[in-house]
This record gives C-alpha cells, structure tokens and sequence, in this order.
C-alpha cells in the first residue's frame, strides 16, 4: 500500500496538468486580487463597498477573501475537480494500472492509494492558494488583516473538509465510469454551480407534488457555499453528515468497482 501510495505522489507532480493547475490557479487569484483592489480604489461608493469585502484601513481581510473565492468554488474548485480526474485516469491511458494490478493483493487498494492521493493533493492546493492570496493581498492592498485566527482555522479546516468530500465524489465517478469526460462534467456540474440549478428545477417539481424535500440541502455545493467565518460548528452538522456519508460512499463504490471488474 505504501508503494502504491509512494508511486502515485511521485508521478503526481511529474504530469503537465499539475503545472498548468498551479498557474492557473495563481493568475486567477492575483487577477480577483486585483480586480478587487480596482474596485475599492474606482467605487463611486467608497464607504459601503469596504465594509461589504472586508476592507478596513486599506487591508483587505484574508477570510472574507477566501469566503469570496474559495467559498463559492467557481473556477478555484473545477482546476482542482479537472486535475483529479486526469489524474485519476492517467494510469488507464498509459497501461500503468495494467502492470500494477497484479501486484497487489486486492485491487481496491488501487482506489484507496488514489483517493489519498487526491485528498493530500486537495491539501496542498488549498494551502498553496491560501499562500498565493496572503501574497496578493499585501501586493494590492495595504496589508492583509486577520481579526481572528481560531474562526479563520475553523472556517479553513470546514472547507479543507468539504472540498476533500467533493473530490472524493468527482474522483469516485471518473474510476468507476474510467471516463475523463465524465468525471470533468461531473466537475464543471458541481464547482459551477449548475447542479444546484438542475436540482432547483428538481425542487419545484418535488414542491407541485406536494413533497416537502430540498435535494440541494444534501448536496456537497450547498454544504459548501453555506459555511460562513462567524458561523458556529454545531450549525454545520448537516453539512459535516453529508460530506461524510459522500467520502464513506465514494470509497466503498470505487473499491467494489475495482474488485469486481477487471482494472486493465
């Protein structure tokens, strides 16, 4: 398991999606760096808008800018959601997994060395992005404020939670399918918010049908959008259930994927 493990991080790094993952993700938090600076200094409104984005003093406050970008997903969550997926798949396009396979005593270690690989990977660009955006802020701003470092840690270890829950699901669908295009318009449908949309639609029909149920509730976008800085732990427990019951299905699913099917 270790080897497997091993193997996966090291070729990780190796591919050309993880390079171009990381610039994109650094030009599309510098560029919301700085179209949030343009704002504040050219708002016809100089007194509302700073209070709304979190600025104080010309600092912009890290967690309000993480909630702003991380906490809606849109493109931070689909580079992350199309990298595991290309990953997850490459071992399929380059005959790996062929001379893997018969290595190993059960083939749902495959999937489990997998999907710790994409949750140490979800790890790191979390922890990469939050570097990137305390650089960005005291590029553009007068400095980066963090009023209060025990909410900020709650708020990032919830969707450092959250995100490793999504990935497992996206990761789960791309190898029991062994299709990147699924998995990336599993992605797109989620980080975008599009499935939210087609459940709303679901909703309504639900509602003329006199059927009192909410599916985006149980949904890991809802789970994640509805985190706040200020909110309390207790207050996530639905959130906190669903994610784990995505992470508990996801590997399960795959790991019976994999021991019943031929993995070649």
């Amino acid at each position: 398991m270790l080897n497997l493990l091993r193997m996966d991080l090291h070729r990780m790094p190796r591919s050309m999606a993880f390079k171009v993952i990381a610039i994109l993700l650094v030009f599309e938090t510098t560029l919301t760096a700085f179209t949030f600076s343009y704002m504040l200094n050219h708002t016809s409104d100089i007194m509302e808008m700073p209070a709304s984005f979190g600025f104080v003093d010309g600092k912009l406050t890290l967690g309000m800018f993480v909630q702003m970008t991380l906490g809606q997903l849109g493109d931070f969550a689909l580079y992350l959601a199309i990298f595991v997926v290309l990953f997850a798949n490459g071992d399929f396009s380059t005959g790996f997994i062929k001379t893997i396979a018969g290595q190993v005593k059960s083939r749902g270690m495959l999937a489990i060395s997998k999907f710790i690989s994409v949750a140490i990977y979800t790890i790191g660009y979390i922890a990469f992005y939050t570097v990137i955006a305390i650089v960005d802020c005291i590029i553009f701003f007068d400095g980066v404020r963090v009023p209060d470092m025990g909410e900020l840690i709650k708020y990032m270890l919830l969707m450092l939670y959250m995100y490793i829950a999504m990935i497992f699901l996206i990761t789960a669908i791309a190898l029991i399918f062994r299709s990147n295009l699924i998995g990336i318009i599993v992605g797109i449908l989620i980080s975008t918010g599009l499935l939210s949309a087609i459940l709303g639609l679901v909703n309504i029909l639900l509602d003329k049908l006199n059927i009192d149920l909410d599916l985006k509730k149980y949904t890991v976008t809802r789970s994640i959008t509805s985190v706040t800085l200020t909110g309390d732990l207790s207050d996530y427990t639905r959130q906190i259930i669903v994610c784990a019951v995505y992470i508990v299905v996801s590997l399960i699913a795959t790991i019976i994927s994999y021991n019943k099917r031929d993995v070649a």
